[in-house]
């Protein structure tokens, strides 16, 4: 009965060594108990990145070009949805870029996006036009996965109604010529969580030096009953 309680006695004690790591959620590294977190904090889900917070200064690279472009029919968007108004100039190559955002929104959600073309060094102006889709965006079939657009080329925002789970797509497209120009847009409301990393095993000194004094005492233990 000796035997048993300091057997049981030793084994809690390393047990709770191994437990008594601190938690760690926020991807940061603890010192001096051997514990780290491995890989960068991700957004949950394979290959998603979130919408970064403010607004965004970008520029059209003239590396995608596409041939017509989105009409301008003046009519912002809203999250109560909007009919694909159409292409226009179907003759014609401009310039577009694509940002993609991730969703790990549960239900549909109403997002917002705040574009102003007359942002940057080399602003757009009337020469810039934003669009969302659900998912991707094909520039040979501009209307599929269509969500919503921004009507006119002005600093102005648009809503729109995304699926659940489904990654944003905003394209920005020229709308005259295919110039090299800045714009600006932010994202409001796009919901994506951020999944901590998975934390390494734990390799703490002092647990290791325990287990070998519990493995120890019971190898003592069974000696002494066998002799």
């Amino acid at each position: 009965m000796k035997n048993s309680l300091i057997s049981a006695a030793l084994l809690l004690l390393v047990s709770g060594a191994v437990s008594a790591q601190s938690a760690n959620d926020a991807g940061i590294a603890i010192s001096g108990g051997g514990r780290s977190l491995t890989g960068p904090v991700v957004p949950s889900g394979p290959g998603l990145t979130c919408a970064p917070a403010g607004p965004v200064v970008s520029a059209f690279t003239g590396g995608t070009t596409q041939s017509g472009r989105i009409f301008r029919d003046g009519i912002a968007s809203t999250c109560a949805g909007k009919a694909y108004p159409g292409i226009f100039n179907p003759g014609t190559t401009y310039n577009y870029e694509t940002f993609t955002y991730g969703n790990t929104g549960a239900t549909p959600s109403c997002v917002t996006i705040n574009f102003d073309p007359d942002a940057g060094a080399t602003p757009c102006g009337t020469n810039a036009h934003a669009s969302a889709y659900a998912g991707s965006y094909d520039p040979a079939n501009q209307g599929t996965n269509f969500l919503g657009d921004v009507g006119s080329s002005v600093a102005q925002p648009f809503a729109f109604t995304i699926p659940a789970g489904q990654q944003l797509v905003l394209a920005v497209t020229n709308t005259a010529n295919a110039a090299v120009c800045t714009f600006a847009f932010e994202v409001v409301d796009l919901p994506c969580v951020i999944a901590p990393p998975v934390p390494a095993p734990v390799n703490s000194p002092l647990a290791m030096i325990l287990l070998g004094l519990a493995l120890a005492g019971l190898g003592g233990l069974v000696v002494a009953r066998r002799s």
